[in-house]
């Protein structure tokens, strides 16, 4: 297979063959027999042989089944004592508050808790902090009230790690605590009836890939098998059926970004089977707000419903995830849905007019020294909703490590991160905080927050910026794409797009293949769109009829820029994802491009 360096490039990037658990020969030998045993396409073959599928484990793999691969929840250190204490408020009637996070994996966590503890008829309370009064994580305040509503046990979900100070507080006023979370873990837990995180220092379950949401499914799962033990059962008489519960599970892991590796590629895959029978009447009228007219797909979970569930807590309005999520009454229903999918439309306008005075302070930093390994900017009045999606534009723009800090006239600071692989933003934030640079902050490998003082910013950037500079050298890492196999033109056809849909579905962790077409001519080359920013282009390899092709957004970067000075480069190589084109409709097969060498 053919590899593209940076220097033959249109976009500078540099093309790698997707890695393989076994030898090259072997890769070979397990894809030939994958296509004579089971009538896969070589280039989808290919694919599977390499992340380590044979014959045997095909089947499996392809239908990936809860029951064989859910983890016992007691693996994780304090499971045991969690699931316990949940039992207890069960079996005593006693009501119970939930502390959630205001963004998707935080709704969706306390929308699991609220749907199968609501059944058993327990009185259950939950709180969604507002980002701008409240800010993130679990305070003294809010924990009183859900107190004062009547709540004997209070669960945060997704957030409570790194909330020492209230949750000592809130000991010492006899509250009974249990934190679930999944953000990375000091040496120090919180004071807590029980901490359940799978990424505490001393957990050796290796679940620390799970999101927020996986952690409380697992934990329920075990909630459930007690209840069983114990004979407690809901009025109704029948247990919760956690199963119909994971399309809310499967928002959350593909919306936090988590790595869709054993039990949550499970979660995804059997998640969007059941969004698809639309049974949760508040996905349903997203759904439909949204305009969904296909199957969903993890672009349907990504890119249509978390960023409405997200616009809620983003614009101050966070309880209304939760609430679209539990919502048993259509109406009502329908009314969250419209009222987040017009906050979504605000958020992007908000968005939008961050983004250009961040990249505006971007490029002035990389014209001083373009090998700047990590970008840190910063702004007065920045809306601190949109600057964590703002810092995920720009890391894709760029290739490294931004984060974006709205600071308010008072020089407080609230900022968001996002990476790319081989920095650890959670631990960097962590060991900041711990260098008295930050007020508090943590978070993932690939995201984390934090908030400072303006007059710690020169230091915190200094500090950063140290430890990007020892993990990439003297420049960020070079844009790179992973190809898994080549094609021609005459071998994208529905057989292979069918065979994708099957071995979906595909998110970090486990990314969907590229493919390249090599030896072909651009022809038709047109930019289209409203301000004509995507290029439209046939491609020809003399084996079939060209093949239609897109490169969304692509005027303004360098593959772009090249082809604008450049339409007719003579033969190329693309490289990209093969797709079923559905906004024109019929299912024609399509290539999206997202680079080209030349040669």
């Amino acid at each position: 297979m053919r590899m593209a360096q940076s220097s033959q490039s249109l976009s500078g990037a540099i093309w790698h063959k997707a890695p393989s658990l076994l030898s090259e020969v072997q890769t070979q030998r397990m894809a030939q027999h994958l296509r004579q045993a089971h009538s896969v396409p070589l280039a989808i073959a290919m694919h599977l042989a390499r992340i380590g599928v044979t014959s045997d484990t095909l089947d499996d793999f392809l239908e990936p089944r809860l029951r064989n691969l859910l983890p016992d929840p007691l693996v994780m250190c304090d499971a045991d004592k969690a699931i316990s204490r949940i039992c207890d408020a069960i079996q005593d009637g006693h009501p119970i508050g939930l502390f959630g996070d205001y963004d998707v994996d935080g709704a969706c966590s306390a929308a699991l808790f609220r749907q199968v503890l609501g059944q058993f008829d327990i009185p259950v309370y939950c709180h969604i902090p507002d980002r701008f009064s409240e800010g993130y994580g679990p305070n003294i305040a809010a924990l009183q009230k859900l107190k004062e509503k009547g709540a004997r046990l209070i669960i945060t979900v997704d957030c409570g790690i790194t909330a020492h100070e209230p949750l000592a507080e809130a000991a010492a006023q006899n509250m009974d605590i249990l934190v679930i979370d999944h953000h990375k873990a000091g040496p120090t837990l919180p004071i807590a009836t029980a901490v359940v995180n799978p990424n505490r220092l001393d957990d050796d379950s290796q679940l620390g890939y799970l999101c927020a949401a996986g952690v409380c499914f697992l934990l329920l799962a075990g909630v459930m098998r007690e209840c069983r033990v114990r004979q407690i059962t809901p009025p109704s008489g029948t247990m919760p059926d956690l199963l119909t519960l994971l399309d809310i599970v499967g928002l959350a892991t593909v919306c936090d970004v988590v790595p869709l590796q054993d039990i949550n590629r499970v979660f995804v895959k059997q998640g969007l089977k059941i969004l698809a029978t639309r049974q949760n009447i508040g996905l349903r009228h997203l759904c439909d707000v949204a305009g969904l007219a296909t199957s969903p797909t993890t672009h349907t979970l990504g890119f249509l419903l978390g960023p409405r569930i997200n616009a809620g807590g983003r614009l101050g309005q966070s309880d209304l995830g939760i609430q679209l999520l539990t919502a048993q009454d259509a109406d009502i229903a329908g009314s969250l849905a419209i009222r987040l999918d017009e906050l979504n439309g605000e958020r992007r306008a908000t968005e939008q007019a961050v983004q250009l005075q961040a990249e505006a302070l971007a490029e002035e930093l990389l014209t001083e020294d373009s090998a700047r390994s990590v970008l840190v900017l910063s702004g007065e009045g920045w809306h601190e909703g949109v600057i964590g999606i703002v810092a995920g534009r720009l890391k894709d723009k760029y290739n490294r490590p931004v984060i974006v800090i709205a600071f308010d006239k008072e020089g407080r600071g609230k900022g968001s991160s996002r990476g790319v692989p081989g920095l650890s933003l959670g631990d960097i934030i962590q060991a900041a905080r711990q260098e008295g640079l930050l007020l508090s902050g943590g978070g993932h490998d690939m995201a984390a927050g934090l908030s400072l003082h303006r007059d710690k910013l020169s230091a915190f950037t200094n500090f950063i910026t140290q430890r990007a500079r020892a993990a990439f050298g003297d420049a960020p890492p070079a844009r790179s794409f992973v190809a898994s196999h080549t094609l021609s033109v005459a071998g994208c056809t529905s057989e292979i797009t069918d065979w994708l849909e099957k071995v979906g579905p595909f998110g970090a962790g486990h990314p969907e293949p590229r493919f390249i077409i090599t030896h072909c001519q651009l022809k038709n080359l047109r930019w289209v769109g409203s301000e004509k920013q995507h290029l439209s282009v046939q491609l020809d390899d003399k084996t079939a009829r060209p093949l239609p092709a897109i490169c969304f957004s692509a005027a303004t970067t360098p593959l772009g820029r090249a082809l604008v000075a450049n339409p007719d480069p003579g033969p190329v190589s693309v490289l990209g994802r093969v797709r079923v084109d559905n906004f024109r409709g019929g299912g024609a097969v399509q290539l999206h491009i997202e680079d080209i060498a030349i040669g």
